[in-house]
């Protein structure tokens, strides 16, 4: 492996994707080689890796219709998070996202709040 040698446990979290199992991304994670090393699907947006400091490595994730094609250098951080195009942030650290109903799955809900933690 390339890099300095040293191997540490990262975290890639995904916004914009499903909870638990369900709406979830594909993700492929390639070193500097382009050898596959993570090939899957996220479990409540995250997935945790295993990777070499001061390495690049290229993500790619597939969300329904939208892509993410990026590369990364792993330093010192223990999460990198990357947003899909549905889900933008707001100065404020709020987020927007697409909303469905449970039981019929094309409703798309188009007005609401959702409190999703207190403060």
């Amino acid at each position: 492996m390339k890099g300095d040698g040293y191997i540490k446990n990262i975290i890639l979290k995904f916004i914009g994707v499903g909870l638990k199992d369900s709406y979830q991304a594909y993700v492929k994670v390639y070193d500097q080689d382009n050898n596959i090393i993570y090939s899957g699907y996220t479990y409540d947006g995250e997935i945790s890796l295993l990777v070499t400091i001061n390495n690049i490595y290229r993500v790619e994730a597939f969300f329904y219709k939208e892509v993410i094609n990026t590369s990364i250098y792993i330093c010192n951080l223990n999460t990198y998070c990357f947003i899909f195009n549905h889900a933008k942030y707001k100065k404020n650290n709020t987020i927007t996202f697409l909303l469905t109903d449970y039981y019929y799955k094309n409703l798309k809900i188009e007005k609401g709040e959702i409190l999703l933690w207190q403060k």
